[in-house]
Protein backbone atom coordinates (compact mmCIF):
# COMPACT_ATOMS: atom_id res chain seq x y z
CA UNK A 1 0.00 0.00 0.00
CA UNK A 2 1.03 3.84 -0.71
CA UNK A 3 1.29 6.18 2.48
CA UNK A 4 1.89 9.69 2.71
CA UNK A 5 4.19 11.10 5.30
CA UNK A 6 3.37 14.82 6.24
CA UNK A 7 3.86 17.50 9.26
CA UNK A 8 3.50 20.96 10.43
CA UNK A 9 0.72 22.26 8.41
CA UNK A 10 0.55 25.29 11.37
CA UNK A 11 -3.05 26.05 10.75
CA UNK A 12 -3.93 29.58 12.12
CA UNK A 13 -0.21 30.99 11.48
CA UNK A 14 -0.85 34.09 11.59
CA UNK A 15 1.20 36.67 8.66
CA UNK A 16 1.05 40.62 8.17
CA UNK A 17 -1.28 40.34 5.04
CA UNK A 18 -3.75 38.02 7.39
CA UNK A 19 -2.78 34.20 7.61
CA UNK A 20 -1.76 31.82 5.20
CA UNK A 21 -5.18 29.89 4.95
CA UNK A 22 -5.15 30.61 1.58
CA UNK A 23 -2.12 28.93 0.91
CA UNK A 24 -2.34 26.05 3.47
CA UNK A 25 -5.96 25.28 1.45
CA UNK A 26 -3.59 25.42 -1.98
CA UNK A 27 -1.48 22.94 -0.42
CA UNK A 28 -4.68 20.71 0.78
CA UNK A 29 -5.90 20.58 -3.36
CA UNK A 30 -2.53 19.25 -4.18
CA UNK A 31 -2.74 16.84 -1.81
CA UNK A 32 -5.83 15.72 -2.79
CA UNK A 33 -4.98 15.03 -6.19
CA UNK A 34 -1.64 13.15 -5.30
CA UNK A 35 -3.59 11.01 -3.25
CA UNK A 36 -6.18 10.30 -6.06
CA UNK A 37 -3.57 9.96 -8.95
CA UNK A 38 -1.00 7.66 -6.20
CA UNK A 39 -4.10 5.75 -5.16
CA UNK A 40 -2.90 6.53 -1.68
CA UNK A 41 -4.76 4.47 1.50
CA UNK A 42 -3.21 6.59 4.23
CA UNK A 43 -2.32 9.52 5.41
CA UNK A 44 0.32 9.90 8.23
CA UNK A 45 0.74 13.75 9.89
CA UNK A 46 3.36 14.09 12.25
CA UNK A 47 2.23 17.33 14.03
CA UNK A 48 1.59 20.99 14.54
CA UNK A 49 -1.79 20.51 12.86
CA UNK A 50 -2.48 24.10 14.42
CA UNK A 51 0.25 26.96 15.08
CA UNK A 52 -1.58 27.30 18.59
CA UNK A 53 -2.98 25.45 21.57
CA UNK A 54 -5.83 28.00 21.45
CA UNK A 55 -6.93 27.43 18.24
CA UNK A 56 -9.04 30.57 16.12
CA UNK A 57 -11.89 29.07 14.67
CA UNK A 58 -11.29 29.35 11.29
CA UNK A 59 -8.47 27.35 12.07
CA UNK A 60 -10.49 24.55 13.98
CA UNK A 61 -13.01 25.03 10.28
CA UNK A 62 -10.33 24.78 7.94
CA UNK A 63 -8.65 21.38 9.78
CA UNK A 64 -12.53 20.33 10.09
CA UNK A 65 -12.59 20.22 6.48
CA UNK A 66 -9.28 18.80 5.56
CA UNK A 67 -10.01 15.77 8.21
CA UNK A 68 -13.84 15.24 6.24
CA UNK A 69 -12.43 15.08 2.50
CA UNK A 70 -9.62 12.80 3.46
CA UNK A 71 -11.38 10.36 5.54
CA UNK A 72 -15.18 10.61 3.92
CA UNK A 73 -14.28 11.97 0.76
CA UNK A 74 -11.48 9.95 -0.48
CA UNK A 75 -11.70 7.12 2.01
CA UNK A 76 -8.25 7.44 3.29
CA UNK A 77 -6.99 6.08 6.76
CA UNK A 78 -5.77 9.27 8.48
CA UNK A 79 -3.47 9.42 11.62
CA UNK A 80 -2.30 11.97 13.38
CA UNK A 81 -0.14 13.03 16.99
CA UNK A 82 0.00 16.09 18.76
CA UNK A 83 3.08 18.66 18.19
CA UNK A 84 4.30 21.00 20.87
CA UNK A 85 1.89 23.62 19.00
CA UNK A 86 -1.25 21.90 19.33
CA UNK A 87 -3.36 21.17 21.87
CA UNK A 88 -3.39 17.48 22.78
CA UNK A 89 -6.43 17.50 24.77
CA UNK A 90 -8.54 19.29 22.29
CA UNK A 91 -6.80 16.89 19.06
CA UNK A 92 -7.53 14.23 20.38
CA UNK A 93 -11.33 14.68 21.72
CA UNK A 94 -13.60 12.23 20.71
CA UNK A 95 -10.92 9.79 19.37
CA UNK A 96 -12.71 6.98 19.68
CA UNK A 97 -15.90 8.00 17.85
CA UNK A 98 -13.40 9.45 15.40
CA UNK A 99 -11.66 6.08 14.79
CA UNK A 100 -14.92 4.65 13.45
CA UNK A 101 -14.36 7.74 10.24
CA UNK A 102 -11.17 5.93 9.90
CA UNK A 103 -9.38 9.27 11.85
CA UNK A 104 -7.09 7.97 14.33
CA UNK A 105 -5.62 11.03 16.71
CA UNK A 106 -2.72 10.45 19.60
CA UNK A 107 -2.76 13.30 21.54
CA UNK A 108 -1.34 12.70 24.89
CA UNK A 109 1.79 10.49 25.35
CA UNK A 110 0.44 6.27 26.71
CA UNK A 111 2.15 4.06 28.47
CA UNK A 112 2.20 1.24 25.65
CA UNK A 113 0.62 3.10 22.92
CA UNK A 114 -1.18 0.52 20.42
CA UNK A 115 -0.53 0.35 16.82
CA UNK A 116 -2.99 1.70 13.97
CA UNK A 117 -3.16 -1.74 11.58
CA UNK A 118 -3.07 -0.67 8.21
CA UNK A 119 -3.29 -3.18 5.14
CA UNK A 120 -4.89 -6.40 6.48
CA UNK A 121 -2.28 -6.39 9.46
CA UNK A 122 0.72 -6.10 7.66
CA UNK A 123 1.68 -2.49 7.96
CA UNK A 124 1.55 -0.65 11.73
CA UNK A 125 1.78 2.29 12.68
CA UNK A 126 2.83 3.71 16.35
CA UNK A 127 1.66 7.04 17.55
CA UNK A 128 4.01 9.03 19.73
CA UNK A 129 2.95 12.22 19.80
CA UNK A 130 5.03 15.79 21.45
CA UNK A 131 6.19 15.11 25.20
CA UNK A 132 9.06 16.13 27.66
CA UNK A 133 10.39 14.39 30.18
CA UNK A 134 8.04 14.97 32.77
CA UNK A 135 5.55 13.54 31.18
CA UNK A 136 7.55 9.75 30.73
CA UNK A 137 8.53 9.86 34.41
CA UNK A 138 4.80 10.43 35.10
CA UNK A 139 4.08 7.54 34.02
CA UNK A 140 6.99 5.66 35.37
CA UNK A 141 7.32 6.96 38.44
CA UNK A 142 9.09 3.50 39.65
CA UNK A 143 12.02 4.65 36.71
CA UNK A 144 12.39 8.45 37.57
CA UNK A 145 15.78 8.52 38.76
CA UNK A 146 16.95 6.54 34.93
CA UNK A 147 14.55 9.05 33.44
CA UNK A 148 17.05 12.30 33.32
CA UNK A 149 16.99 13.55 29.50
CA UNK A 150 14.12 13.35 27.33
CA UNK A 151 16.11 10.85 25.39
CA UNK A 152 16.32 8.47 28.06
CA UNK A 153 12.26 8.70 27.81
CA UNK A 154 12.17 8.06 24.17
CA UNK A 155 14.60 5.30 24.55
CA UNK A 156 12.14 3.56 27.37
CA UNK A 157 9.01 4.43 25.13
CA UNK A 158 10.22 2.39 21.84
CA UNK A 159 11.61 -0.37 23.97
CA UNK A 160 8.60 -1.07 25.10
CA UNK A 161 6.74 -0.51 21.44
CA UNK A 162 9.79 -2.95 20.67
CA UNK A 163 9.13 -5.36 22.95
CA UNK A 164 5.84 -6.29 21.76
CA UNK A 165 6.08 -5.08 18.03
CA UNK A 166 5.74 -7.84 15.50
CA UNK A 167 9.08 -8.11 13.10
CA UNK A 168 6.58 -9.60 10.55
CA UNK A 169 5.05 -6.21 9.83
CA UNK A 170 6.34 -3.04 8.41
CA UNK A 171 6.63 -1.11 11.77
CA UNK A 172 6.29 2.16 11.30
CA UNK A 173 6.74 5.25 13.91
CA UNK A 174 5.18 8.53 14.03
CA UNK A 175 7.21 10.68 16.07
CA UNK A 176 7.38 14.78 16.62
CA UNK A 177 10.65 15.55 18.00
CA UNK A 178 13.93 17.01 17.25
CA UNK A 179 16.73 15.10 16.10
CA UNK A 180 20.10 15.92 17.29
CA UNK A 181 22.18 17.33 14.32
CA UNK A 182 18.75 18.45 12.28
CA UNK A 183 18.93 21.41 9.73
CA UNK A 184 17.06 23.96 11.06
CA UNK A 185 15.15 26.93 9.57
CA UNK A 186 14.71 30.42 10.70
CA UNK A 187 10.76 29.50 11.23
CA UNK A 188 11.98 26.45 13.88
CA UNK A 189 12.22 28.85 16.83
CA UNK A 190 10.76 26.53 19.00
CA UNK A 191 13.14 23.94 18.26
CA UNK A 192 16.08 26.57 19.37
CA UNK A 193 14.69 27.04 22.23
CA UNK A 194 13.82 22.92 22.88
CA UNK A 195 17.91 22.04 21.73
CA UNK A 196 18.21 20.50 25.29
CA UNK A 197 15.15 18.40 24.37
CA UNK A 198 16.74 16.97 21.06
CA UNK A 199 17.18 12.87 20.82
CA UNK A 200 19.58 11.03 19.05
CA UNK A 201 18.34 8.88 15.62
CA UNK A 202 19.77 5.83 17.51
CA UNK A 203 16.64 5.80 19.45
CA UNK A 204 14.48 4.67 16.94
CA UNK A 205 16.30 1.59 15.70
CA UNK A 206 14.41 -1.46 14.36
CA UNK A 207 11.83 0.64 12.76
CA UNK A 208 10.83 0.39 9.02
CA UNK A 209 10.62 3.89 9.36
CA UNK A 210 10.29 6.73 11.26
CA UNK A 211 7.96 9.79 10.31
CA UNK A 212 9.10 12.92 11.78
CA UNK A 213 7.77 16.32 12.52
CA UNK A 214 9.06 19.73 14.00
CA UNK A 215 11.60 20.67 12.17
CA UNK A 216 10.53 22.42 9.04
CA UNK A 217 13.17 21.31 6.45
CA UNK A 218 12.72 18.08 4.54
CA UNK A 219 15.69 16.18 5.32
CA UNK A 220 17.12 12.57 5.59
CA UNK A 221 18.01 11.69 9.26
CA UNK A 222 19.01 8.13 8.03
CA UNK A 223 17.89 5.73 5.34
CA UNK A 224 14.78 5.34 7.04
CA UNK A 225 14.44 8.28 8.70
CA UNK A 226 13.12 11.62 7.79
CA UNK A 227 11.62 14.75 8.32
CA UNK A 228 9.17 15.53 5.29
CA UNK A 229 8.89 19.34 6.48
CA UNK A 230 6.84 21.75 6.12
CA UNK A 231 4.05 21.98 3.30
CA UNK A 232 4.64 26.32 3.21
CA UNK A 233 7.42 28.50 3.68
CA UNK A 234 7.21 30.28 6.92
CA UNK A 235 10.14 32.15 6.74
CA UNK A 236 12.71 34.18 4.99
CA UNK A 237 16.46 33.08 4.47
CA UNK A 238 17.40 29.12 3.86
CA UNK A 239 13.70 28.26 4.10
CA UNK A 240 13.42 30.30 0.86
CA UNK A 241 16.00 27.95 -1.06
CA UNK A 242 13.83 24.63 0.41
CA UNK A 243 11.28 22.56 -1.74
CA UNK A 244 7.97 21.57 -0.29
CA UNK A 245 6.07 18.49 -0.13
CA UNK A 246 5.61 15.28 1.32
CA UNK A 247 6.94 11.92 1.69
CA UNK A 248 5.30 9.40 -0.69
CA UNK A 249 6.10 5.68 1.26
CA UNK A 250 5.11 2.25 -0.62
CA UNK A 251 5.12 -0.33 2.01
CA UNK A 252 5.55 -3.39 -0.26
CA UNK A 253 8.96 -2.31 -0.98
CA UNK A 254 9.62 0.62 1.91
CA UNK A 255 10.61 2.59 -1.18
CA UNK A 256 10.55 6.20 -0.23
CA UNK A 257 10.11 9.77 -2.47
CA UNK A 258 9.75 13.31 -1.76
CA UNK A 259 6.54 14.83 -3.95
CA UNK A 260 7.48 18.53 -4.30
CA UNK A 261 3.93 20.65 -4.05
CA UNK A 262 3.44 23.72 -5.89
CA UNK A 263 2.84 26.58 -3.61
CA UNK A 264 0.33 28.96 -3.88
CA UNK A 265 3.04 31.86 -3.01
CA UNK A 266 6.34 31.49 -2.86
CA UNK A 267 9.04 33.63 -0.47
CA UNK A 268 11.90 35.70 -1.76
CA UNK A 269 14.21 38.32 -0.57
CA UNK A 270 15.10 40.96 -3.78
CA UNK A 271 17.47 43.06 -3.61
CA UNK A 272 18.18 46.43 -6.45
CA UNK A 273 17.60 50.35 -6.71
CA UNK A 274 13.85 51.43 -6.64
CA UNK A 275 13.30 51.46 -10.42
CA UNK A 276 14.68 47.95 -11.15
CA UNK A 277 12.36 46.88 -8.02
CA UNK A 278 9.25 48.99 -9.29
CA UNK A 279 9.79 47.03 -12.91
CA UNK A 280 9.32 43.88 -11.78
CA UNK A 281 5.97 41.70 -12.94
CA UNK A 282 7.02 38.58 -11.53
CA UNK A 283 6.77 39.06 -7.90
CA UNK A 284 3.23 40.59 -7.11
CA UNK A 285 1.73 37.08 -5.81
CA UNK A 286 4.98 36.40 -3.83
CA UNK A 287 5.50 36.91 -0.03
CA UNK A 288 8.53 39.39 -0.16
CA UNK A 289 11.26 40.92 1.24
CA UNK A 290 12.62 44.01 -0.79
CA UNK A 291 15.86 45.53 -0.15
CA UNK A 292 16.14 48.82 -1.91
CA UNK A 293 19.56 49.85 -2.11
CA UNK A 294 19.38 53.24 -3.14
CA UNK A 295 16.23 54.94 -0.77
CA UNK A 296 15.64 54.83 2.67
CA UNK A 297 12.94 52.22 4.00
CA UNK A 298 10.27 54.63 5.12
CA UNK A 299 6.39 54.85 5.55
CA UNK A 300 6.06 56.45 2.27
CA UNK A 301 8.25 53.69 0.61
CA UNK A 302 6.70 51.17 2.41
CA UNK A 303 3.36 52.57 1.19
CA UNK A 304 3.96 52.65 -2.72
CA UNK A 305 5.69 49.56 -2.47
CA UNK A 306 2.86 47.71 -0.50
CA UNK A 307 0.65 49.09 -3.01
CA UNK A 308 2.70 47.06 -5.72
CA UNK A 309 3.87 44.07 -4.11
CA UNK A 310 0.43 43.51 -1.64
CA UNK A 311 2.41 40.46 -0.36
CA UNK A 312 5.26 42.54 0.86
CA UNK A 313 6.87 41.68 4.74
CA UNK A 314 9.94 43.36 4.72
CA UNK A 315 11.58 45.92 3.29
CA UNK A 316 14.90 47.31 4.02
CA UNK A 317 17.12 50.43 2.99
CA UNK A 318 20.37 51.96 2.77
CA UNK A 319 21.19 53.52 5.87
CA UNK A 320 20.70 56.66 7.88
CA UNK A 321 23.75 59.15 8.19
CA UNK A 322 26.01 57.52 11.65
CA UNK A 323 24.27 54.43 11.38
CA UNK A 324 26.02 51.48 10.51
CA UNK A 325 23.14 49.46 8.96
CA UNK A 326 20.80 49.78 6.80
CA UNK A 327 17.04 51.00 7.42
CA UNK A 328 14.58 48.57 7.52
CA UNK A 329 10.57 47.89 8.37
CA UNK A 330 8.26 44.96 8.67
CA UNK A 331 4.46 44.93 8.08
CA UNK A 332 4.22 44.22 11.69
CA UNK A 333 6.18 47.24 12.85
CA UNK A 334 4.11 49.22 10.59
CA UNK A 335 0.92 48.42 12.05
CA UNK A 336 2.16 49.00 15.39
CA UNK A 337 3.96 52.80 15.21
CA UNK A 338 2.81 55.24 17.44
CA UNK A 339 3.06 59.43 16.75
CA UNK A 340 6.90 59.31 17.78
CA UNK A 341 7.92 56.55 15.56
CA UNK A 342 6.33 58.04 12.65
CA UNK A 343 8.01 61.48 13.40
CA UNK A 344 11.33 59.61 14.10
CA UNK A 345 11.05 57.42 10.30
CA UNK A 346 9.87 61.28 8.82
CA UNK A 347 12.90 62.87 10.04
CA UNK A 348 15.52 59.91 9.09
CA UNK A 349 13.61 60.29 5.49
CA UNK A 350 13.27 63.98 5.05
CA UNK A 351 17.03 64.90 6.60
CA UNK A 352 18.99 62.27 6.43
CA UNK A 353 19.28 61.94 10.48
CA UNK A 354 17.87 60.53 13.60
CA UNK A 355 16.09 63.21 16.03
CA UNK A 356 17.83 63.95 19.17
CA UNK A 357 16.48 62.71 22.38
CA UNK A 358 15.53 66.52 22.95
CA UNK A 359 13.65 66.67 19.81
CA UNK A 360 12.03 63.49 20.99
CA UNK A 361 10.94 65.44 24.14
CA UNK A 362 10.02 68.39 22.48
CA UNK A 363 7.81 67.03 19.74
CA UNK A 364 6.17 64.63 22.93
CA UNK A 365 5.14 68.18 24.82
CA UNK A 366 3.84 69.75 21.49
CA UNK A 367 1.74 66.51 20.69
CA UNK A 368 0.60 66.27 24.52
CA UNK A 369 -0.40 70.07 24.19
CA UNK A 370 -2.65 69.13 21.14
CA UNK A 371 -4.44 66.44 22.66
CA UNK A 372 -5.21 68.55 26.01
CA UNK A 373 -6.41 71.41 23.24
CA UNK A 374 -8.61 68.63 21.49
CA UNK A 375 -10.01 67.59 24.72
CA UNK A 376 -10.91 70.92 25.81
Amino acid sequence: MKLIHTSDWHFGMPVATGNYEECQRYFLEQLYDLIRRERVEAVLCAGDVYDSTISNAEAIRLFDEAATTLCTELGVTFILIAGNHDSAARLSSCSKLLEASGMFVSGSLKKDPQPVLLDDGKVAVYPLPFFQRDAVTALFPEQKEQIRTTEDGAKLLCDRIRQTMDPKRRNIILSHSYIVNAELSDSDRAAKLGYASAISKDVFEGFDYVALGHIHKPQIIAPHIRYCGCPIKYSFGSEELQEKGVVLIDTDTMEQQFIPLPLLRDRKTVTGTYEELIRREDLKNDYLRLEVTDRYAGLELHAELLERFPYLLELKGKSIAGQSEGSSLTEEEVRSLDETDIMCKFMAECFDYAPTEEQIQEFRRALAECEQEDSE
